[in-house]
């Protein structure tokens, strides 16, 4: 009896408080366990409807039926629960009552880890409902015991993607007007998703799996998903994690870390499918993701903080190469602009070399290169010029009203300012041109091969490099006066 008392004790040392905490709220609640039997009571009506209208009107209720219960199904687990959690923890921050758990000894990390596991033992719980009623759509004809199976799955990793993403958006809701920004975007790319996801769905249950991943592909797309999936869970993980953490504290490292194992691990993937499809036209897609992401975090590099705090001078490791790379990694405005200029250079790198292999069609590889380097060039161009004027707009004139973690709201304001008022003015002295588009980031998209708009981002890029030249120096100063050798 004393050596079960001491396992249970050890393994309830092991439970994060987070989700006994969550947990107990919501079974608590009448509001869950009402849902739970209502969708048992709607997927038993729908059921019994389709089994008795079976051979009488359609020859395919069994996926019509399958599909109807899945859409419930991801309503539920992609949108509803996800959604509610986010909004709760967003609720939590803009209340300050998250700061009670910093008190404890409970870490940033357990606290995303709590909340993210409670959400999806709740959307386990709902899966496991409804997965009797839907493989019972397999007596129905046109319905695939196995390709249920993995669809529901695939359901799975996209709802834990979702809850994630809506409880990173919340870590965001933090005070004033931003938390109803971050809410309503967080609740707008869920519903848009939602629906587009749902659609694929329906085609892979109307079309089955090897017409939707590619015939003989099937277990290589699913792999190559599933692990797109959980990387994407982890670095959403760490920057849930690091919006959380104190301010003192490095943020940074843990989320540019994610991000570049990330990057490492999607080139490997496309190197798998480019021999698969013998084709390099995949490099070059990848590249076109990758700089725009890289492109936006611009916005949250030039909202870091710019000086070193003595937590992080500790964690400068020893040596002359690991403490020079470390600065790119570290929080910081320079080194976190230092890092996306590296991707930046070898993604493009990558992409070029790719589009010059033999495997690649030379005529229309060349093409896509060029759009390349005109679309996505110019808007890493646009969105670094922005976030170097926003970053010194907000140090000269409104240091002392905007915090530095709101610069990107300064550069977007900027943004739209340089996109706006050339257009008011043509208007009001008679220009019609749409030369004076070319400030708005999203011209290039509007424009047949057009070097001027490369032109122009390259220059407000080059501008804003020159007016925070002493800033950014005297950040690379810093850091390297802490280094101990």
């Amino acid at each position: 009896m004393t050596d079960m008392t001491s396992i249970f004790d050890r393994f309830d040392g092991w439970v994060n408080p987070i989700i006994v905490k969550e947990l107990r709220q919501i079974v608590r609640g009448k509001f869950f366990w009402g849902v739970l039997i209502l969708f048992l009571a709607f997927q038993c009506v729908v059921l019994s409807l389709s089994l008795a209208d079976n051979h009488s009107r359609y020859s395919s209720a069994g996926q019509e039926t399958l599909m109807f219960l899945y859409g419930v199904l991801f309503l539920a687990s992609f949108a509803i629960i996800p959604i509610y959690s986010g909004f709760r923890f967003s609720r939590e921050r803009s209340e300050g009552s998250d700061e009670l758990l910093f008190i404890t000894t409970i870490t940033p990390q357990a606290i995303i880890r709590g909340k993210f596991a409670a959400a999806f033992l709740i959307i386990l719980l709902i899966n496991s409902a409804f997965a009797p009623f839907m493989s019972m759509t397999f007596f129905l004809s046109g319905v695939d015991l196995w390709a249920t199976f993995i669809l529901i799955c695939l359901g799975l990793f996209v709802s834990a993607a979702g809850t994630m993403f809506q409880i990173c958006v919340g870590s965001l809701s933090r005070e004033g007007g931003s938390m109803y920004i971050f809410r309503g975007a967080g609740l707008l790319f869920q519903v848009v998703m939602f629906f587009s996801l749902l659609g694929i769905g329906g085609e892979m249950i109307r079309y089955g799996l090897d017409r939707t991943f590619g015939s003989g592909y099937l277990f290589s797309s699913l792999l190559t998903f599933a692990t797109f999936m959980v990387l994407l869970i982890y670095m959403l993980y760490h920057a849930a994690a690091a919006v959380v953490a104190p301010a003192g504290t490095n943020r940074m490292l843990p989320v540019r870390v994610a991000s570049t194992v990330l990057w490492l691990v999607t080139l490997l993937m496309c190197g798998y499918w480019s021999v698969v499809s013998a084709s390099s036209e995949i490099f070059v897609v990848w590249g076109f993701l990758s700089s725009y992401v890289l492109s936006m975090a611009c916005l949250i590099a030039v909202s870091e903080r710019d000086f070193l705090t003595e937590r992080v001078i500790r964690e400068i490791p020893k040596g002359f190469v690991w403490s020079r790379m470390a600065f790119l990694f570290f929080s910081g405005a320079a080194g976190g602009l230092a890092w996306i200029l590296i991707m930046q250079i070898l993604t493009f790198f990558i992409a070029l070399v790719a589009a010059g292999s033999p495997t690649s069609g030379y005529v229309h590889t060349r093409s896509m290169m060029s759009d390349y380097m005109l679309y996505s060039g110019s808007f890493y161009c646009y969105l670094l010029g922005y976030s170097l004027l926003a970053a010194f707009i907000r140090r000269i004139f409104l240091v002392e009203q905007i915090d530095i973690r709101n610069t990107w709201v300064v550069a977007l304001l900027t943004c739209a300012v340089f996109s706006i008022v050339p257009i008011l003015a043509g208007g009001v002295i008679g220009l019609d041109s749409e030369t004076l588009l070319i400030a708005n980031p999203l011209y290039v998209t509007a424009v047949r091969r057009s070097d001027s708009v490369l032109l122009f981002a390259a220059m407000l890029a080059v501008i804003g490099l020159v007016i925070n030249l002493p800033w950014l120096s005297r950040q690379f100063k810093d850091y390297y006066s802490e280094m101990d050798y």
